[in-house]
């Protein structure tokens, strides 16, 4: 019971802790503004300031950058409100915003709206309460399913469970698929392995045996099933952490997708990708990676060139002599770390302009 509170904590993690901030990091490039960008813009409400850059940036996770000129006068760039003026102008060759607050010419009742922030709750949201990774060794400590008294083999919704663990009734719980066992070879000479965790259901704990316990399923994704595990329930939407901001991972930071979460062969923007590295190697929730896709293998002479494709290894015998060649890489989208583990970091893909495999390199935006 003792590693299972243990669990408990490790398992609920936010993103509270990554309070990051743009300063002290460096530039990873000069902003361009995308055409069309306006002069003026007027705060809307359900913006963000993630919504608020796609007017101006490619990459819009390079929000504080725009807001760099307004620290002097408003400490926290997350209260604008909605009807607050920003302008656009320049410091030093470079794109800023500045608020402009709203004046009246006299007292009157205004209702307070809620201030903007960072990231879409729609963005973030689903992926941080539905993914999670867990370490193999950890898995065999968790509640897991037995099954229910009719012996279905897919449970649905308002039909109970029994776990084999006895639990607090009354709890609340989410109900986890392990999906897939991902490893990383350590300098060490040792694996890391964890497991994929994707949420199907919730429940809450209705009757406690001295080895047993009832689960109500109070809500579902899909049908829970024999052996699904149990993990405390994600906090609510109003008590979630989404307040940070963006900033470029290391320069000398290199990772790879290892997987992707939603189970597909290719992945997409705001799809949840699984990545080599944790923090144990630097990575912070914010952190945004450039995705890379690999040039193309060639080899020959001039007139004579070939692409060398690793699916189709033999080539022609008068090309066998020549040394495979490679074009050089090129970016197509960003991806965010969004919560690190130990060797291993859940990270959301903002933006891809095609779809891409495991396997996939990242690399800093400083270095692009």
């Amino acid at each position: 019971m003792k590693m299972l509170k243990a669990l408990m904590g490790y398992g609920v993690l936010g993103l509270a802790a990554a309070g990051m901030c743009v300063e002290g990091q460096a530039r990873a490039s000069d902003l361009n503004l995308i055409d069309g960008a306006p002069a003026v813009y007027t705060v809307k409400k359900g913006d963000t300031l993630w919504d608020i850059a796609e007017h101006y940036l490619h990459s819009p996770w390079r929000w504080p950058e725009l807001w760099q000129s307004n620290r002097s006068t408003v400490a926290d760039p997350h209260w604008i409100y909605p009807g607050d003026q920003l302008y656009l102008h320049w410091v030093d060759g470079q794109p800023r915003l500045q608020r402009k607050p709203r004046r009246y010419l006299a007292p009157r009742a205004v209702a307070s709206p809620k201030p903007v922030t960072t990231l879409p709750a729609d963005l973030l949201l689903p992926y941080l309460a539905e993914d999670k990774l867990l370490a193999k060794t950890d898995l065999k400590y968790l509640p897991h399913v037995i099954g229910d008294n009719r012996a279905l083999g897919y449970i649905p919704r308002g039909k109970t469970v029994w776990v084999d663990m006895p639990l607090s009734k009354g709890d609340k719980w989410g109900i986890f698929r392990p999906k897939q066992l991902l490893q990383r070879e350590l300098d060490s000479g040792e694996t890391a392995e964890v497991f994929s965790l994707k949420e199907v259901a919730r429940g809450e704990v209705v009757a406690v045996t001295e080895t047993t316990s009832a689960v109500l399923l109070t809500g579902a994704r899909r049908e829970v099933q024999p052996n699904d595990v149990l993990l405390p329930a994600p906090l609510p939407v109003s008590e979630a952490a989404l307040s940070f901001s963006p900033f470029p991972s290391p320069a000398a930071v290199e990772a790879q997708v290892l997987s992707g979460m939603g189970g597909m062969e290719y992945i997409a923007t705001h799809e949840t990708v699984v990545l080599d590295l944790g923090h144990i190697d630097g990575l912070a929730a914010g952190q945004v990676f450039s995705l890379l896709r690999p040039g193309a293998g060639y080899v020959g002479a001039k007139g004579h060139y070939a692409y060398s494709k690793p699916e189709s290894p033999i080539l022609p015998s008068r090309l066998a002599t020549f040394e495979s060649q490679q074009l050089l890489a090129m970016p197509i989208g960003e991806v965010m770390v969004i919560r690190p583990y130990e060797y291993f970091s859940l990270a959301i893909v903002t933006k891809a302009t095609e779809p891409f495999r495991a396997g996939a390199k990242l690399v800093s935006p400083s270095r692009g």
